[in-house]
């Protein structure tokens, strides 16, 4: 259960969230001009890319001047992160629409995927991990360490290939050619969200299962817990009761940051399951040279990305009275 802060860790917590926010912003131009440069060093051009063969050297020298990319390249980046922080992340190459509303409509795919994959990598994990610890150094808690040594060591777009083929060639699935929203139709986007989650969230489910088996024996080493058994309680209420709740510090932070690279590890997946996420938009957007979309959809992904460690520091000091806001 999350403590309820005091007024003066109120104010600690303000001043904590503000110098990480204010610390944030230095990463956030970092990852910019990382993400400029390096798609402006690609081979090819997002000209040529869109002209293809009916590409002359006057159209050429048209489409340059008219997308800006005829100006320096510090010029070219001081324009487009000045319409970054008014809020406007440009209009796309390929298609002139604006690319933020495209952005936010394709997050929630990418982020409905990523809830999906974290539920179900949290419940495998978590009980295994809890067996785990408690049956160690057996053959179940050799079985569990091998599966979730399987499951961190495999790439998420090998283990998507394979189910897919499976899926289509021994059950006749296959991906669907039009995406339908929970709310729209949850039935529909439930079997079409299902088999992408669970291969996202078995390659997740390894990492927590490790850190949950090496968390809760930890505790259960404590002289506490030896105590508490002393005193005659039950063994379920040691491992619930006092040995979970004393382990669930680290299983955040890992949790965290898992959710964070599963946001944006999507990429292949979506591509491979065929759904409209916001890692399909980037990969699209690379193949394109489409740089407004690939700088913009990296950019706010970074930002998701701060925001849910910050989230996580957070959850973390409210689980832990032992950790404190400076």
């Amino acid at each position: 259960m999350l403590r309820a802060p005091s007024f003066e860790g109120s104010v600690r917590m303000r001043s904590y969230i503000l110098r990480r926010l204010l610390l944030f912003i230095p990463v956030l131009i970092g990852i910019s001009i990382a993400v400029f440069l390096l798609m402006h060093l690609i081979p090819g051009n997002a000209v040529d890319s869109l002209l293809g063969v009916e590409a002359t050297d006057e159209l050429r020298a048209q489409l340059t001047k008219q997308f800006g990319l005829d100006l320096p390249w510090y010029r070219q980046y001081a324009n487009w992160i000045t319409g970054v922080v008014q809020g406007d992340f440009g209009n796309s190459i390929r298609t002139g629409k604006p690319i933020l509303p495209e952005i936010l409509e394709r997050f929630k795919v990418t982020f409905e995927l990523s809830l999906i994959a974290s539920l179900i990598s949290w419940i495998i994990a978590i009980p295994l991990g809890i067996l785990a610890a408690v049956k160690r150094n057996t053959l179940l808690d050799g079985v569990a360490r091998v599966v979730a040594l399987f499951w961190v060591s495999i790439p998420n777009f090998a283990l998507a290939t394979l189910l897919l083929l499976f899926l289509s060639l021994k059950m006749n699935y296959y991906p669907a050619l039009k995406y339908a929203s929970f709310f729209s139709n949850p039935v529909e986007n439930l079997q079409i969200m299902f088999f992408p989650a669970l291969v996202l969230g078995a390659i997740m489910a390894g990492s927590v299962m490790r850190m949950t088996r090496s968390s809760v024996l930890e505790v259960l080493r404590q002289d506490f817990i030896r105590t508490i058994r002393a005193k005659g309680a039950k063994e379920r209420v040691v491992i619930f009761k006092h040995a979970l709740k004393n382990s669930f510090s680290p299983i955040i932070t890992i949790v965290g940051m898992q959710m964070g690279y599963l946001l944006g590890g999507t990429v292949v997946t979506e591509q491979i399951f065929s759904l409209p996420g916001l890692g399909l938009f980037i990969l699209t957007g690379i193949n394109q040279r489409d740089y407004p979309v690939v700088q913009g959809s990296i950019l706010f992904f970074a930002l998701i990305f701060g925001v849910i460690n910050l989230l996580v520091d957070l959850i973390y000091a409210g689980v832990d009275p032992r950790i404190q806001y400076k």
